[in-house]
């Protein structure tokens, strides 16, 4: 779905700030951030799935006023509140009492912690069974110019443009329809453009290379 949350390649947002030595996290509240939205998941299965759905349905102000990991706390609470594991009148109140100084509840999970960690790799461990793919490294792929109402993971930025596979990933379920609770696995690659082929002449002289990794079903070969 075009909203909001897809701002890359969007005018009017100035030029991206990019840190030196950029650390995973900014602040010690992200990665518990990061680790609590993981194990929702886990602890509560009706929240499960990505959260990506959930931060696109932030309102267009809120969502330019926060924090990329204060979308994805909006996220888990949404997520935890419609799994019924939470109303807004307890999340409220849980608020209120630790800004007010009580103390954070804290719970001891190995197994949970462990299997946490694992997910901090660039890309995921599972590689479920899937057909093979059918681009391989250096083919030339066009993606497709696709506006799906629902979510999907193939931003607007890149649609239509040309670009190069450089690396074939694990196979992984589609997101566009996991969201709908429908399974298919699919092949999985990162997709090299470069700025001319995003923007054409508009393209800042001598900037690097763009890779998108996208699902095969958002791909055609040329």
């Amino acid at each position: 779905m075009d909203g909001i949350h897809d701002l890359g390649g969007m005018q009017g947002f100035g030029p991206v700030v990019v840190e030196a030595d950029e650390p995973s996290f900014h602040a010690p509240w992200e990665g518990r951030t990061h680790g609590l939205a993981i194990a929702a998941a886990i602890a509560v299965p009706a929240a499960g799935g990505t959260i990506r759905p959930w931060i696109e349905r932030m309102g267009h102000a809120e969502y330019l006023a926060t924090s990329y990991y204060e979308h994805w706390l909006s996220a888990v609470e949404g997520r935890l509140i419609a799994a019924g594991a939470i109303d807004r009148d307890e999340l409220a109140a849980k608020q209120a009492s630790i800004a007010a100084g009580a103390p954070v509840p804290t719970r001891a999970d190995p197994g949970t912690a462990t299997f946490v960690r694992t997910l901090f790799h660039p890309f995921p461990v599972d590689d479920p069974e899937g057909p093979p793919p059918r681009f391989a490294v250096d083919d030339e792929v066009r993606v497709r110019r696709l506006h799906p109402e629902g979510h999907t993971r193939c931003p607007r930025y890149v649609r239509g443009a040309r670009g190069r596979v450089v690396a074939v990933r694990p196979a992984q379920p589609l997101p566009d329809l996991a969201v709908q609770g429908e399974t298919r696995v699919e092949a999985f690659y990162s997709v090299a453009f470069t700025p001319a082929d995003l923007w054409g002449d508009d393209a800042e002289p001598g900037a690097a290379t763009v890779v998108v990794d996208l699902w095969e079903s958002y791909l055609d070969q040329l």
